[in-house]
């Protein structure tokens, strides 16, 4: 029964070390990076107000809100998510246990399905401390270098779009684990799953914007880069779509990763 996969990806996960230590590491790098973006524009922000470039210090303002805070989720906290989740399914095959597992569970469907249940829901709680901690940190650190509350309010739980931010972010965060597992039963090995997320998500998705013949009509179709504009309210350049449609868009490209992995999973050997 699912139940039953489910419980046991539960207690495997749950007696890792690793997944501890990765957790902790999205809450670290996400609010440390907000906190020092936060401080850096905010310095910036105040420098110019002093020397009366108020023009400038708009453009420092502009980056003083929600999804400035988030940075750091979006850099380094989903792609420790991309790993771990990866991981989850290259590790058993690395450590031999995967036939194993695939005989304690009576349809193979359930596996991978219990995985991304079980992690989904690690990941996404993960994310959205990380999300509220990196927005109160940032607002903190900022206001400690100015005191305009017109400007301190667009970081805050209580600014408009804060949580249509953090929810999209819960989503980018969902996705990313059900496309690293999709990944992880297609490669079943931990050097190439780790390769070709970071590939597809470091270089990969930014090389159509370097050619002029394809940066007009290739990168809108870009998931990782549909849910990042998304994140930061920003609509897909180009795209057939609005903000929504770039959410739906990487989800469904996640899903059927997933799908697909799982599929390869039923019909090749153990």
């Amino acid at each position: 029964m699912l139940a039953h996969a489910i419980n046991a990806e539960w207690i495997k996960i749950r007696t890792t070390k690793a997944v501890y230590w990765t957790s902790a590491l999205i809450v670290v790098f996400s609010v440390a990076f907000g906190a020092f973006m936060g401080w850096a524009n905010a310095t910036s922000y105040q420098m110019f107000v002093d020397d009366g470039d108020m023009e400038t210090a708009a453009i420092n303002a502009g980056a003083l809100d929600v999804a400035g805070a988030l940075m750091g989720l979006q850099l380094f906290g989903v792609m420790i998510i991309l790993i771990q989740s990866a991981l989850l399914v290259t590790g058993e095959y690395g450590n031999n246990t995967a036939k194993s597992s695939v005989l304690a569970v009576p349809k193979r469907w359930q596996l991978p399905v219990a995985k991304f249940i079980v992690y989904g829901v690690i990941a996404a709680i993960v994310t959205l401390i990380s999300a509220v901690l990196s927005v109160l940190v940032t607002k903190w650190v900022a206001g400690l270098q100015i005191d305009d509350e017109a400007v301190l309010s667009n970081i805050s739980l209580s600014a408009d779009d804060a949580w249509t931010v953090m929810l999209r972010m819960v989503i980018y965060s969902l996705g990313a684990v059900a496309l690293a597992i999709g990944i992880g039963y297609l490669l079943r090995k931990t050097a190439g799953a780790m390769a070709v997320l970071l590939l597809w998500v470091l270089v990969l998705e930014e090389i159509p914007g370097m050619f002029p013949r394809v940066k007009e009509w290739v990168p809108q179709y870009m998931p990782f880069k549909n849910i990042g504009n998304a994140v930061n309210l920003n609509d897909m350049a180009n795209a057939p779509w609005g903000q929504t449609g770039s959410v739906i868009y990487f989800a469904v490209i996640c899903l059927v990763i997933f799908i697909i992995g799982t599929v390869v999973l039923r019909r090749r050997d153990a």
